[in-house]
């Protein structure tokens, strides 16, 4: 197989692994039980100081599955929190009830067709550019790039 064929069909691997994982968003829940479901809790400046103890300093968001939720609180089982800096914490599934009024708001995340099509795009548009800027030749091996002679020490 040649060398341009090879960086074809990775490329195309690439693009393909990476389309068929897709991008995801996180946004406002249609009306319905969200257990089972993957969230983003976005808490309030007051949500974060009376969850300090449990959760740690300055978190923003808390990322997790719901677990159970009334009309009081909601119970995650956490794999992530993001302090305001940036930053972020994990965690492995630790159960943590969250009342409603210390949240601001609530997503859920969901797969994203525009996120995973622009990104396929780009994505694609950098393989090509590559390909056709740096393997213009064909690389070593193409036609008319043999080495004649002998070759000299230093």
């Amino acid at each position: 197989m040649k060398l341009k064929s090879r960086l074809h069909v990775r490329a195309l691997g690439l693009i393909a692994a990476f389309g068929l994982d897709g991008c995801y968003a996180y946004v406002r829940p249609s009306p319905g039980p969200l257990v089972g479901r993957p969230v983003q809790a976005m808490l309030t400046d007051s949500g974060a100081v009376v969850l300090a103890g449990r959760i740690g300093p300055s978190v923003e968001f808390m990322r997790g599955n719901v677990v159970s939720e009334d009309t009081h609180k909601i119970s995650l089982a956490m794999d992530e929190t993001t302090y305001r800096d940036g930053t972020g914490t994990s965690w492995r599934h630790e159960v943590v009830e969250v009342p409603r009024p210390l949240m601001r708001e609530v997503e859920v995340r969901q797969f994203s067709p525009t996120r995973t099509a622009l990104f396929a795009t780009i994505a694609s548009v950098v393989f090509i550019t590559v390909e056709r800027g740096f393997l213009k030749g064909g690389g070593a091996n193409a036609a008319g790039t043999g080495q004649t002679g002998v070759p000299t020490g230093r």
